[in-house]
Order: C-alpha cells, then sequence, then structure tokens
C-alpha cells in the first residue's frame, strides 16, 4: 500500500503541522506544478558570463594550443541551461542563435507567465463589497471572510477598486502601505483609476475558467497548460512557438525552474529551462575577492598577448554580472522585491535573462503553494502580500532595464476556490479562478465582470470568461499570429470588460 496520503471525501488530508501553521491539503498538491513529466533535455550547455551581456564580442571560442573545450567553459561558465529540442543542438549552435538575436536591436513583445500552484482562491482577494452580493458573501464565509475598510481587531480588510462603482474592493494584502502589504507598491498602484489610461496597467478577470469545471488539480492544470479541453502532446505557448518561433534559439522560451513548464513543451521548436544563475563571484578559501578581480580585469594587457586580454574581460563581465544577480538566492539588490523571496528571485533572474536581449520571447515561473483547505488567512495572505509587492517591483526593474514597454506579465492558478468556506478555516477546489494580465501596454482595469456570489449547485462561482479568451487576445493582440491555428476549438468569445470594452491592450 502507498504511503502517500489519501484524500478524504471532501478532497483534502488529514490536518497536519507545516511549520507554524497547520493545513489541509490535497494529496497531489505537491505534485500539481506545470513542470513536464518524463521529458528530458537533450543537452545541458554552460552560460558564460558574456551571454548576459549579450555577447558584445561574439561568441567565446575555445583558446588555441593545450587548453581544452571542457575546459574553457568550465573555467567561465556562470550556470548551466537545459535544452529541449528534437535534434541535438551543440554548445555553438545554442549561443550563436542566441548571439545573433543580441546583435539586432529588439522591439519584439515577450510574455512572461506566472502560475500560481495549487489554485488560488480569488474571492477572498477580489471581494465583493456591494450591497447586494456582500451580505451573502459573509453568510457563506464568516470565519474567513474579508471586511470592509481598514484592516483590525484580528479581521482583514479591503480597499474598494476604483472604476468598479464600488461594487469591488482588493483585499488588503494585495494594496500598498503600512498596514497592508507594507509597500510602497501593490495591486493598487497597477490597478490605477482602473480606467485603462495612464498608470492603469493592470487588467483584473475575476472569474476565469472552463465548463463544466473540473476540479482535480492534475486534468484542471493540464488544460489550462494545453490551453485546451483535451489531452495535448504540446503547451499553448509550445505551439505559438512552433508556428512563429525560432527553429534554432532555444532561449526564445525559457522556463525559470529545474524542468520545462507544459505552457512551453513544443513539438519542434527549441526552449530551455534555467533554475539559477550562482556561479557569479570569485571566492579565494571561501572569501569574495570579486573587488580585487575587478581591479585585475581592468589592467589592459598588451596587443600580442590576446589570451590574456580575453580573460580579464571575462572576469571583468563575470564581477559585473556577480553584482547584478547577487541577490537570485534570497536577498534582494533591486529596490521594491519582497526579500527571501523565491518569487523574487525568479523574477529578478526574468529581468536579468531579458535585459541579455538573446530573443526571449516567453518566460515561465511556477510559484507558491495556494491549496488553503485550511487556516487559509495565515497561509494565502503572506502570499498575496509578496506577489503584490513582487509584480511592482518587476515592473520597476523592467523600467529600469528599459524593457518594460515589450513585457506583458500573466498570473494565473489553475481553478478558483469554493465560494463557502469549510470548518477548517479554509476553502476546497471550485471554479472560476482569478487571472491577472499587467504591463504598461495593458488596458487596466476589470476586464471580466464578477458573477456574483450566488454560485451554481455546487457552490461554485458561475465562470464569466473563458480562459482561452485571455489567451486568444494574449496571441492576437500581444505576441502575434492566429489564435486558431494555437488553440482548439476556436474561435472563443471576446473579452466583454466591465466599461464595455472589448480589447486587452490600449
Amino acid at each position: 500500500m502507498s504511503d502517500e496520503p489519501q484524500e478524504n471525501a471532501a478532497g483534502a488530508q488529514p490536518e497536519r503541522a507545516i511549520g507554524e501553521v497547520h493545513a489541509l491539503r490535497c494529496a497531489d498538491c505537491a505534485r500539481s506544478d506545470s513542470l513536464v513529466q518524463g521529458v528530458e533535455p537533450s543537452s545541458r550547455v554552460p552560460i558564460p558570463p558574456e551571454a548576459l551581456a549579450g555577447f558584445p564580442d561574439g561568441v567565446p571560442r575555445p583558446p588555441v594550443g593545450s587548453h581544452s573545450r571542457r575546459g574553457f567553459l568550465l573555467g567561465s561558465a556562470i550556470g548551466m541551461a537545459s535544452i529541449y529540442s528534437a535534434a541535438h543542438l551543440s554548445w555553438e549552435a545554442v549561443w550563436d542563435a542566441a548571439s545573433a538575436q543580441a546583435a539586432t536591436p529588439s522591439t519584439e513583445t515577450i510574455l512572461v507567465c506566472i502560475y500560481l500552484n495549487g489554485g488560488n482562491d480569488g474571492l477572498n482577494a477580489i471581494v465583493p463589497v456591494s450591497t447586494s452580493q456582500y451580505s451573502g458573501y459573509m453568510a457563506q464565509r464568516q470565519n474567513i471572510a474579508r471586511v470592509l475598510g481598514p484592516s483590525g481587531g484580528g479581521k482583514v480588510g479591503t480597499t474598494v477598486m476604483p472604476g468598479t462603482g464600488g461594487t469591488l474592493a482588493f483585499a488588503n494584502p494585495l494594496v500598498s502601505g503600512a498596514g497592508n502589504n507594507g509597500a510602497t507598491v501593490g495591486l493598487d498602484t497597477l490597478f490605477g483609476d482602473g480606467s485603462g489610461g495612464a498608470g492603469s496597467d493592470l487588467a483584473i478577470f475575476p472569474a476565469a475558467d472552463y465548463q463544466p469545471a473540473n476540479l482535480s488539480h492534475f486534468e484542471s492544470r493540464d488544460y489550462w497548460f494545453a490551453g485546451a479541453l483535451e489531452e495535448m502532446s504540446t503547451g499553448w505557448l509550445g505551439r505559438w512557438l512552433d508556428h512563429y518561433g525560432s527553429p534554432t534559439n532555444p532561449l526564445q522560451a525559457i522556463s525559470i525552474d529545474t524542468s520545462l513548464s507544459q505552457s512551453i513543451l513544443t513539438a519542434t521548436a527549441p526552449v530551455a529551462a534555467i533554475s539559477d544563475l550562482t556561479q557569479t563571484s570569485f571566492e579565494i578559501a571561501g572569501t569574495n575577492v570579486n573587488k580585487q578581480v575587478a581591479g585585475l580585469s581592468g589592467i589592459a594587457a598588451s596587443r600580442a598577448n590576446v589570451a590574456l586580454g580575453r580573460s580579464r574581460s571575462i572576469y571583468g563581465e563575470t564581477v559585473q554580472v556577480s553584482h547584478e544577480v547577487s541577490g537570485l538566492n534570497g536577498v534582494s539588490n533591486a529596490p521594491g522585491y519582497p526579500a527571501n523571496s523565491d518569487l523574487s528571485s525568479k523574477l529578478q533572474l526574468a529581468a536579468t535573462l531579458l535585459s541579455a536581449g538573446l530573443g526571449t520571447r516567453v518566460i515561465t515561473i511556477d510559484w507558491g503553494s495556494f491549496d488553503t483547505h485550511g487556516d487559509q488567512i495565515g497561509s494565502q495572505d503572506p502570499q498575496l502580500a509578496v506577489l503584490s509587492q513582487a509584480l511592482g517591483a518587476f515592473k520597476a526593474d523592467l523600467i529600469t532595464r528599459g524593457l518594460e514597454q515589450r513585457v506583458l506579465t500573466l498570473v494565473y492558478s489553475e481553478f478558483g476556490r469554493r465560494i463557502g468556506s469549510n470548518d477548517s478555516l479554509g476553502t476546497d477546489h471550485g471554479a472560476g479562478g482569478l487571472v491577472m494580465v499587467s504591463g504598461s501596454s495593458v488596458l487596466g482595469g476589470l476586464a471580466g465582470e464578477h458573477p456574483g456570489v450566488q454560485g451554481d449547485e455546487n457552490d461554485n462561482l458561475v465562470p464569466i470568461t473563458d480562459f482561452r479568451t485571455v489567451y486568444q487576445a494574449l496571441i492576437s493582440e500581444w505576441l502575434g499570429g492566429d489564435p486558431n491555428a494555437i488553440l482548439p476549438g476556436g474561435p472563443f468569445p471576446g473579452i466583454a470588460r466591465y466599461d464595455g470594452g472589448t480589447a486587452l491592450l490600449k
């Protein structure tokens, strides 16, 4: 008999301790991430420091003489990229393809996808606060409900969302400021006045899903990653890459993880996974000597000693990269990112990779544990606070790098939660999840209506927006291409905005 904890009839395990938090968790939640199972990379290639500078001097070649390529690569790598391609790609082929795109100034659009693992509860993030809905919400969720106005008395409050006629509110962990998420930015600052004008750069779909809802982590996540309500051998973004991507550059789509996201699984186009860039400092006997090496790199070598000049150039680039990514393992070195956060690390790495200009069009990130069958306030709220801060910091980071106009960020989960809470201060699997799209090119505001809390016969929110409608808009308005060639069963209904509009972008 398996020793895997078994789900009970409600779809949850018996209560158990997770640090200081007691929570009910599904038996399959820990395995509900987006990573492809059973598919091994075709190769793993070292990442040279020059890659993050866009190869200004061209792709480095092995030194002439007794030095082997193996020694050259091992001596100058700052990380590893796992390559997934139909045909084996050599080190030279990977970086030649990437550097060719780096050499040409790009205006191509970029999509960053953040998958909230486990089924995020959108109803306690975007709260119905109108007179007709709030009383029903309170009745259904007495033990975890948000209160109107500021937080206090052990209760978490709400902040009304502009442009919704006072009908919806952000839960305060998503809102900037003391007593809320504690930062100077939050979803409220990205949402702005909700009009879609300048400074209103966050589009919110309060209840996006498919019907009939499937409340299994496994099957629901597969639908979202495939962009189809059927079994598919490729992801929706993988098919887009097969149709419109590069046949040679695996860095066109990167999963920031140890393996590949199903959403960028392709049939032919090469893609990659990069988990971190950790080998970015020089140490002697455990002491960081970056400062000394930086000084050495600045000493010019004679024209006759090409190898020495090249080595010192690599030293300098490695030190520069070290400073840039020194915060990627928990200590943030860019303003605004939440410290000691895996999401911060992944978003900083995303920004670093994008700034290299190596032809990257898609980045995927898995984050969090949102399967909140128990102690939802203690589990979800800290993650909501980190998410709101990190999204704001990521936007600021991209602005500093001159990239923000080219990047959209999609945030989603495999489903939402039931309308009513359970006796364990949590919520069980439900329909109608929260989807958000952010970026200065986004027509901010409420991009889909809230369904209210009446629900269906199974106590689920009634989805308003088919999730493939969002994908359809991202393809047609942002990435480029024919959505009908990518998404089976289309075309899908267009976006039905709260203000009557049908566009995702400004």
